[in-house]
């Protein structure tokens, strides 16, 4: 993705693979009845679904969240239906939207040609900002074009729109991971740079996203907006547990860094966990596209995702996610 300039690291952290995470589970998975529906619209842009061809090429919607999000749905016996755009906030805030993407596996409940927002019955939405803006705070204004608002203006348009449309509406904030170029010397990165880029998505990075659901909650305590730390959860089972052996072209295409499947695949686990409030199924068989790693630890790769939800809390201890 294209980058604003970027506050420089000096110091280069060196992580080692250690292969242990905690996985105690702090807050009992809740059991879905059979024929729940999840009925999404996603603010999002390629983190979220990449349409480029990657090599070799994918033979469906591999590099996307919903594409893997409805087979954890179908495993769980839970409806899942989806409608999205791409954009950055400013263009996302230019309301009412328009539905542009589709899926081979997944149903659409919304056209957008024909139908009102408020006829589609969403019942949650993902919202994601851009992952090269976080140099400046929420509030700030926009460098560029968009110097008429902000990350955090935007998306309050964005939220009071939505709420007049579908009153107590899910708003999910999307934490993606940051763009990878300010922090290597080259493609693929060395090692050494790449533990740095994780130890930034956990820190800094996450830190900037903390802030802005923060300024969200405090500026609309009415509406329900929580946050799913993707980015820095993926960097955690990227360090702490067995799949660090995963070689960095299987999980990146690019230094922007949009995912080969893998990485769509991981993200989609986690925002299915936290969406849901269910862990992934346990019957569920990850597919060969899929590195093998994470094929052979799915389980510790959920328990290690569950545990992190369950510890991200704001300060009087409720959940930032459920």
């Amino acid at each position: 993705m294209k980058q604003y300039p970027y506050l420089l690291f000096l110091s280069i952290i060196l992580i080692q693979c250690t292969k242990t995470v905690s996985t105690d589970p702090e807050v009992d998975p809740k059991i879905a009845p059979p024929g729940d529906e999840i009925r999404t619209y996603i603010f999002g842009h390629s983190l979220l679904k990449h349409d480029f061809e990657v090599d070799p090429p994918t033979p469906s919607d591999e590099t996307s969240v919903p594409h893997w999000f409805v087979e954890f749905a179908d495993s769980a016996d839970i409806g899942y239906q989806v409608s999205g755009q791409y954009g950055f906030l400013p263009q996302h805030a230019m309301l009412p939207p328009t539905a542009q993407w589709g899926f081979d596996n997944v149903e659409s409940p919304w056209d957008s040609d024909f139908q009102e927002f408020s006829e589609a019955d969403f019942n949650s939405v993902l919202i994601t900002a851009a992952n090269f803006i976080q140099y400046k705070k929420a509030h700030e204004p926009y460098d560029g074009d968009a110097s008429y608002t902000s990350p955090l203006a935007s998306t309050l348009q964005i939220t009071d729109w939505l709420v007049s449309q579908e009153p107590g509406i899910d708003i999910y904030i999307y934490e993606n991971w940051p763009d990878m170029a300010a922090y290597i010397s080259a493609f693929p990165p060395p090692n050494s740079e790449v533990d740095n880029y994780h130890e930034i998505t956990q820190n800094e990075f996450h830190n900037w996203w903390v802030e802005y659901q923060d300024s969200l909650v405090a500026a609309r305590p009415e509406q329900n907006i929580k946050m799913i730390p993707v980015g820095p959860i993926i960097a955690k089972l990227l360090v702490e547990t067995p799949i660090c052996e995963i070689t960095f072209d299987a999980l990146y295409e690019d230094d922007a860094p949009h995912g080969r499947p893998t990485i769509y695949f991981l993200a989609a686990m986690i925002t299915y966990m936290g969406m849901t409030e269910e862990k992934g199924p346990a019957n569920y068989v990850v597919p060969d596209i899929i590195d093998p790693l994470v094929r052979d630890n799915y389980q510790l790769l959920v328990d290690s995702t569950w545990a992190a939800l369950s510890r991200f809390n704001f300060d009087d201890g409720a959940s930032r996610v459920w």
